[in-house]
């Protein structure tokens, strides 16, 4: 994980990891739309960025080449 992530930055990430992929799939497309993440809302810009970076690169471990 990024240096940068406070604990409860990880936290927040494993949190919504246990949700599953299709849940973190549909905020990383909201996140992409420019829209606002609610689940993401108690974090400073640049701290919501990097977990929505760190989320992108764990489930590009599922993105399969077709």
């Amino acid at each position: 994980m990024h240096p940068d992530l406070s604990k409860k930055a990880r936290e927040k990430i494993e949190a919504l990891c246990e949700l599953g992929c299709t849940q973190v799939n549909q905020l990383l497309e909201k996140a992409g739309n420019g829209n606002d993440i609610e689940e993401l809302s108690e974090f400073s810009s640049s701290e919501a960025n990097l977990i929505i970076s760190e989320l992108g690169e764990i489930m590009s471990v599922y993105d399969v080449e077709k």
